[in-house]
């Protein structure tokens, strides 16, 4: 059985907003998907910046960037030790689960 919406999201969808934004502070979402995102979350939550919509709305600390930047990183460094393939896309969706465990989701 095929579903066209994996069960993560059909479960909480919340959690591809999230990842996206992820995605995009670490340089690997796509033009295309960033402006429909800020479309799409700017009409949803308001404001015109879809990435500050989304650290109000999921109480992100300012430095929320830089921290995921520097966790990357080392995640990196140590998937490169262990030669362990482990792509941002891994990233945003652990950390996302973070975020939602730090929430009480």
């Amino acid at each position: 059985m095929q579903d066209s919406i994996p069960d993560r999201y059909e479960k909480n969808p919340m959690l591809v907003l999230v990842e996206n934004y992820i995605l995009d502070t670490l340089g690997t979402l796509e033009p295309a998907k960033v402006a429909k995102l800020n479309e799409i979350v700017c009409r949803t939550f308001g404001g015109k910046d879809w990435r500050s919509a989304i650290r109000h709305q999921f109480h992100l600390p300012p430095d929320a960037d830089d921290s995921l930047k520097a966790l990357w990183k080392q995640r990196q460094e140590e998937a490169d030790t262990t030669q362990q393939d482990f792509t941002p896309e891994d990233f945003a969706r652990d950390h996302a689960d973070q975020i939602f465990r730090d929430l009480g989701d």
